[in-house]
């Protein structure tokens, strides 16, 4: 796998090898979760973090009628993306489906009965929570390990040009694992985590390898979504700058975003309950870098504004790597690939359908 997640003895605690101890970095990973859940209905699940990981996972497992509670240290969940007002709303609307938060504190240790299997978490706040299971989700490393010392490193992962070449011209990098210049953020060397970058990565280095004289260099928009219950939101750019919500955060259809605003131009947008013409038009106004000077009326028109400004006729900037290949998908012994969870997601997938 090209990316690992992080044990809990990295943090000083011990016993994570219990049976009923999840994590979720390979398939093997998945199929232990999967068959954790389906003995575990009516039980407590506890949740070590409050990232994708955690909030998807905690979806899932509510969904199956167990009992959660997410526990981690920040203020609000998925703080590395979400605003205060942002995370208010689905943390409330998790809070509605059965999910307990408990924030501000972290895992110490755990009690186990006499065959090791967990019976509670304790918490740094002295509190005990009961758990037939535990998932931990606290953030990932990417596995660079194979390649240390052999190719160049930044970022936590492999630095690669914008043909996702690496220090040596014969081996690429991919997905989680590659850290790449993003033109969008004036070149700036980014790792991105999210099967999309994975995705559109692998693609644009089979073409540098097929086409190398006609493959331009990567100008990927960093794009990121979650789909959980009834809820669907996409997020695309950076969440740099002055944020602006519009939008109902009260209806039981929700329908609301918001835009980050840097230097008077659009650097990121967050759109939840759109359609397809909804999410390409914040795309549009994120990869312009539209401009955004009022504050008030950006938050009066809302959505209105990225829609308005992206039917706007622009010079055509070339072709871009959202666009589809043109070259026929082949297998390629020089790319270093993410691998996807893909029992699992094929397995909630279904599951998704059926709510």
């Amino acid at each position: 796998s090209a990316r690992g997640a992080l044990k809990l003895e990295e943090f000083g605690i011990s016993g994570s090898d219990a049976e009923n101890i999840c994590y979720l970095r390979n398939l093997e990973d998945a199929d232990k979760l999967v068959n954790a859940m389906s003995s575990c209905s009516g039980g407590n699940a506890v949740v070590i973090g409050g990232g994708y990981i955690g909030m998807e996972c905690a979806a899932a497992l509510v969904t199956n009628k167990i009992k959660v509670t997410m526990v981690f240290p920040e203020k609000h969940c998925m703080g590395r993306l979400f605003t205060e007002k942002l995370a208010e709303y689905y943390e409330s609307y998790y809070t509605s489906k059965g999910v307990t938060f408990t924030k501000g504190t972290v895992l110490t240790s755990f009690e186990k009965d006499s065959t090791g299997k967990v019976t509670s978490v304790i918490l740094k706040d002295g509190n005990h929570l009961p758990a037939d299971m535990v998932v931990v989700g606290i953030g990932i490393r990417a596995n660079t390990s194979l390649f240390e010392g052999q190719l160049l490193m930044e970022k936590g992962g492999i630095k690669v040009n914008g043909q996702m070449q690496t220090s040596d011209s014969s081996v690429y990098a991919v997905g989680d694992v590659a850290a790449f210049p993003i033109k969008l953020f004036d070149g700036d060397v980014r790792r991105l985590e999210h099967v999309d970058s994975a995705r559109r990565t692998a693609r644009h280095a089979v073409a540098a390898i097929l086409e190398p004289s006609k493959t331009r260099d990567v100008d990927y928009l960093p794009f990121f979504y979650s789909r959980v219950f009834t809820l669907s939101w996409q997020f695309y750019g950076d969440n740099v700058g002055e944020v602006i919500h519009y939008g109902d955060f009260t209806s039981n259809s929700p329908r609301f975003g918001a835009y980050w605003v840097s230097k008077g131009q659009i650097t990121g947008a967050f759109l939840e309950g759109g359609n397809r013409d909804d999410y390409e038009a914040l795309s549009v106004v994120v990869r312009r870098k539209t401009k955004a000077s009022d504050m008030s009326e950006l938050e009066r028109q809302g959505l209105a504004f990225a829609i308005q400004e992206s039917k706007k006729e622009v010079p055509d900037s070339g072709v871009t790597l959202g666009e589809k290949p043109t070259f026929v998908w082949y297998a390629t012994a020089g790319v270093v690939a993410a691998v996807s969870i893909s029992a699992f997601g094929y397995w909630y997938g279904r599951k998704r359908r059926r709510w």
